[in-house]
């Protein structure tokens, strides 16, 4: 079996596997109805969170959630942005943002950077502040592996102050390596960050249809 017949199989075994996993969380938690989704752009202003030449992550972040956006309003679904244009906002008014508003979710989108320029692939992260997260991580992992068949990093517990702090349930989403070639080369293609937030809309709609 040559490579790249080894590298697609582990890649269909990792969706598969996720998939499983998103089934038995589904099965195992019942979600809590939500009014209000907060998205929430990583990095902004000063910040540029990861970059590769002129590519900055916070550029990517909210192309991203914008596009998150506008799906989930045509869906009749009501959402809040912690930053709409390139400002910077501290982690704890993130947090804040999302526990003034009663009956939200949060969900905030990055890009990744390695040191090791091998490192690929997307990954989602929660806090156990909230038994929720967890089963909308999977929800929201599961739905970008479906639609990018990117490489499948799973879903990790984490302390990013953003999910620590915040009492909703809450996931941060790194939608690929801009340190990897391949990765950076999809992340900078709009139909894939299309692809992505689709996903995420999608991960967010089966979360409040999940009982």
């Amino acid at each position: 079996m040559n490579n790249f017949r080894i590298y697609k199989t582990c890649r269909l075994f990792s969706l598969f596997l996720s998939l499983i996993i998103f089934n038995y969380i589904k099965d195992e938690v019942r979600a809590v109805p939500f009014t209000k989704v907060i998205l929430d752009a990583g990095h902004g202003g000063h910040d540029l969170g990861g970059t590769f030449g002129l590519t900055f992550e916070k550029h990517l972040a909210l192309d991203v959630v914008r596009r998150v956006d506008v799906y989930l309003r045509s869906q009749g679904i009501s959402t809040k942005l912690t930053r709409s244009n390139d400002s910077f906002i501290s982690l704890p008014r993130r947090a804040r943002i999302a526990n003034a508003e009663s009956g939200a979710i949060f969900v905030s989108i990055h890009f990744n950077h390695a040191r090791s320029r091998k490192a690929a692939g997307i990954e989602t992260f929660y806090h156990s502040r909230n038994k929720q997260s967890l089963k909308l991580a999977h929800m929201v992992q599961s739905a970008a592996l479906y639609k990018t068949r990117a490489g499948n990093r799973g879903v990790k517990k984490a302390n990013f102050l953003v999910l620590s702090k915040n009492n909703r349930p809450a996931v941060l989403l790194e939608c690929a390596f801009l340190s990897n070639s391949s990765d950076r080369y999809r992340a900078l293609d709009p139909e894939y960050r299309q692809r992505i937030a689709e996903a995420v809309a999608m991960g967010i709609i089966k979360f409040r249809q999940s009982k």
